[in-house]
C-alpha cells in the first residue's frame, strides 16, 4: 500500500457524540483520500466509542484502523500507541471531541513540504466557549523562530510533526504525567525541529469545550501518580528547556513562558490541596521550590506581570505560607473584578491601590514593603503594564474647545470605579515644536471627591460616580495633542484627540462666537 502523506491519531475516552464529528472532519479532508490514515486509539471507553470507531473501520477499511486498550488514565498512552502506528509522512493528534477545518491537513501539510518544516501550527478556533491562544496567530510565518515568536505559547498536541522527527529523536508523550504530558512531548519536538512554520490564514483545528466538561486534556481520571500534576509538569519542563537552551536570551524568551503560565497553574493546585491535604500541599510546593531556586532568571522574571513576578519571587525564597496567601489573594482578587473567575493565567492583575514614585508605579499586593520579607520594590513594579487606560474608561472621554477662548480645552470622561482612583495629568503637546502643558487630575477624596487647581493655567476635578473634567488652557494657536497620563509616572500616554486651536486672541474668539449666534458682536476696548 502506498505511504499515507498524514496520519491523523485520534486518542478517544468516553467521546459521544463529539467522536463522530472529529473522524467526519479527517475522512472529508480535501487531501486525496489515499493520502490520510486515521489510528483510533479507544482508552477503554464505557459510552459507546469504541462502537463508534469499529463502525468507521468498517466503512472505510482501508483509511481507518481501530485499537482498544484498557483505560490508561489520561492521553499518553493511546498517543503513544497510535505513533508506534503511523505510517505517514506526517502525524497530526487530534483530540476526539474536535475537529478539523475541511482543508486543514492539505494547507499544513503543503507548508510543511514547501519550506522543510518538522512542525506546522495550525490556527485553533474556539468553539462552545474554549477559547485558544491567539497571539502567534497574527500572521502566516514559513520559519517562526521559537526564540523570538509567540510559538511556544501554544504547547497543545494539535500540529502538524514530520514523523522523521518524532522517531529520529524517540518523541513519546511522558505516561508517568497525569497532566502536561503534551507539553513535555511539543517541547521536546520544538527543541529538536529545524523549522516551525505557522499557519495562521486558515482555520485549521476548532477547539471545543464539552458540555459536560469531559475534555480528554482536561480530564484527571484516576488518582494523581508520583511526579504528576502541575507542579511535575512545570519542574520538569524548566528542567528540559536549560539542559537544551544556554543561559542567556534564549532561555530567557522560553522561561518567561514558564514563569507566566506554567507556575501559575502549578500554584493553584498548590493553594487548593492546602485546603484539604496540607502536607502533600507542601510536598507540591517542595517540588516548585528546588528548580524555581535553580533555574530562576532576573531577565525572564522582569517581562511577567508583576503578580506573578511575586509569586515567583515568594517560591524562590522557599516562602510556603506566603506564597498560599498570595495565590488566594489572587483568586479572590479576580472574582471580585470579574476576570474570568481565574481560568486564566495573569496578565494583569489591579491591585486596590497603588503608589506612584520617581516615574515608578507599584501595586499594593501583599507584602508589598513589608519590612519582615524585604521583598524589593521591583518585585510590584507595574510601570510598563499600567497606563491612564487602566484606570480611565476610553470610551467615555470627550474633548470640547470653550467658545468663549479657543486656548481652552476640556476633557470630560469617567473613571474605571472598580480599580484604584489614582492622580492623572493632561497633557497637551503642539505638533510643530513639542512644547507640552499639563493639566492636574488629582485622585478623588475617599467620601465625595473635590476639585483642585492643577498646575499654571490648568485645572482638574472629579465628580460623582467615577466622572472627571479637566480643563487645559494652551498659550499659542496651532495643532495640539491631548492625552492622558498617570501622574508622575513615566508610562506610555492614553491618546485622545488632536485639537486645531485657530486663534490666541479671546477677544478674536469671543466675536467669531457671538456672529455665529446672530449677535451683533462689539469692538474690544
Amino acid at each position: 500500500m502506498e505511504q499515507p502523506h498524514v496520519t491523523v491519531v485520534i486518542a478517544a475516552y468516553n467521546a459521544m457524540p463529539y467522536l463522530t464529528r472529529c473522524v467526519d472532519s479527517v475522512l472529508g479532508q480535501s487531501l486525496a483520500p489515499e493520502a490520510v490514515e486515521v489510528v483510533a486509539v479507544d482508552d477503554g471507553s464505557t459510552d459507546g466509542t469504541g462502537a463508534e470507531l469499529d463502525r468507521f473501520a468498517r466503512l472505510h477499511p482501508e483509511r481507518v484502523r481501530v485499537v482498544h486498550q484498557e483505560n490508561s488514565g489520561g492521553p499518553a498512552a493511546p498517543r503513544n500507541t497510535g505513533i508506534g502506528l503511523a505510517r505517514g509522512r506526517y502525524v497530526f493528534f487530534l483530540d476526539a471531541d474536535d475537529y478539523l477545518g475541511p482543508e486543514a491537513l492539505e494547507r499544513m501539510a503543503a507548508m510543511a513540504d514547501e519550506n522543510g518544516s518538522d512542525v506546522v501550527v495550525g490556527k485553533l478556533v474556539g468553539v462552545g466557549g474554549r477559547t485558544p491562544p491567539t497571539s502567534m496567530f497574527r500572521r502566516d510565518q514559513p520559519d517562526a523562530d521559537l526564540y523570538s515568536s509567540r510559538v511556544f505559547w501554544v504547547l497543545n498536541p494539535m500540529k502538524l510533526f514530520r514523523r522523521d522527527l518524532i522517531e529520529r529523536h524517540g518523541l513519546r508523550f511522558p505516561e508517568d504525567l497525569t497532566t502536561g504530558e503534551d507539553q513535555i512531548f511539543v517541547t521536546r519536538a520544538y527543541l529538536h525541529a529545524a523549522k516551525i512554520s505557522v499557519l495562521a490564514s486558515y482555520d485549521c483545528v476548532y477547539y471545543v469545550l464539552r458540555d459536560d466538561g469531559g475534555n480528554l486534556t482536561t480530564t484527571v481520571r484516576n488518582a494523581p501518580r508520583p511526579g504528576g500534576g502541575s507542579a511535575g509538569t512545570f519542574a520538569a519542563m524548566l528542567t528540559l528547556v536549560a539542559e537544551h537552551t544556554p543561559a542567556g536570551p534564549r532561555r530567557d524568551h522560553l522561561f518567561t513562558r514558564l514563569f507566566q503560565v506554567n507556575l501559575q497553574r502549578a500554584l493553584r493546585g498548590v493553594r487548593r490541596e492546602h485546603e484539604r491535604d496540607p502536607e502533600r500541599s507542601r510536598r507540591m510546593f517542595a517540588a516548585l521550590h528546588e528548580p524555581v531556586a535553580r533555574w530562576y532568571s532576573e531577565p525572564a522574571m522582569a517581562r511577567v506581570p508583576a503578580i506573578v513576578r511575586l509569586q515567583g519571587e515568594l517560591v524562590r525564597r522557599g516562602l510556603y505560607e506566603e506564597t498560599v496567601a498570595v495565590v488566594r489573594y489572587v483568586r479572590e482578587r479576580r472574582l471580585a473584578l470579574d476576570a474570568r473567575k481565574g481560568r486564566k493565567p495573569v496578565r494583569w492583575l489591579a491591585p486596590a491601590d497603588v503608589t506612584v514614585e520617581n516615574g515608578r508605579v507599584f501595586a499594593h499586593y501583599p507584602y508589598f514593603r513589608d519590612s519582615r520579607l524585604g521583598l524589593p520594590d521591583d518585585v510590584f513594579d507595574v510601570t510598563h503594564q499600567v497606563g491612564a487606560r487602566s484606570f480611565v474608561r476610553p470610551r467615555s472621554v470627550t474633548v470640547a474647545q470653550d467658545r468663549r477662548d479657543t486656548r481652552v480645552l476640556s476633557v470630560r470622561g469617567r473613571r474605571r470605579t472598580r480599580l484604584p482612583a489614582v492622580a492623572l495629568e493632561l497633557t497637551a503637546t503642539r505638533a510643530s515644536d513639542g512644547r507640552t502643558v499639563t493639566a492636574a487630575l488629582p485622585a478623588p477624596e475617599p467620601a465625595d471627591g473635590t476639585g483642585s487647581t492643577g498646575s499654571t493655567g490648568a485645572q482638574g476635578g472629579q465628580g460623582a460616580g467615577g466622572a472627571f473634567t479637566a480643563r487645559i488652557r494652551v498659550p499659542q494657536p496651532g495643532t495640539w495633542h491631548l492625552a492622558l497620563r498617570i501622574a508622575g509616572s513615566s508610562t506610555p500616554e492614553l491618546p485622545l484627540q488632536t485639537v486645531r486651536v485657530e486663534s490666541a486672541n479671546p477677544a478674536h474668539a469671543l466675536r467669531a462666537w457671538l456672529g455665529r449666534s446672530g449677535r451683533v458682536a462689539r469692538p474690544a476696548s
